[in-house]
């Protein structure tokens, strides 16, 4: 059974229906679809030879539109950007602590290695001295003999 959608999920999956008209008129605009529809009206328009003022004005208004759709995709798109970038920035100072935890622990582990390693020369050393002084005894009895 599928877990129950996060509070984040079902955030993404509700856009508001001008956030909608928003990304399918910016989603147009910027395709070729939106460049022969505009060439087909224009020519239309000319070739009906309708009032070049009417075109005019009508372009006018259709250029706001456009901008203030743009401008609400773009701002979309940062705020998008943004959340994206703050994830990273958690995600990063997470891995950071986590990479510092671990750099900690085997700085642990290799203080632990070199006092160990310190205690093993020192026996090593101490068998070495107890070894040649054992040997010299032989060396001694044997000639004694």
């Amino acid at each position: 059974m599928d877990a129950p959608p996060t509070p984040d999920k079902i955030k993404k999956n509700t856009k508001t229906l001008l956030e909608k008209a928003t990304g399918l008129v910016s989603r147009f605009l910027g395709s070729w679809w939106a460049v022969i529809f505009h060439t087909i009206w224009f020519t239309i328009w000319l070739i009906l030879n309708f009032d070049i003022n009417v075109l005019t004005f009508s372009v006018s208004l259709e250029a706001i539109f456009i901008g203030i759709f743009l401008l609400m995709s773009a701002n979309k798109s940062e705020i998008q950007r943004d959340k994206r970038e703050a994830r990273q920035r958690v995600n990063d100072r997470k891995r950071l602590e986590t990479d510092i935890k671990l750099d900690e622990k085997a700085d642990r582990q290799l203080t632990e290695i070199k006092s160990l390693q310190k205690t093993l020369y020192q026996d090593i050393k101490s068998i070495k001295y107890k070894l040649n002084k054992l040997t010299e005894e032989q060396i001694l009895t044997s000639k004694k003999k």
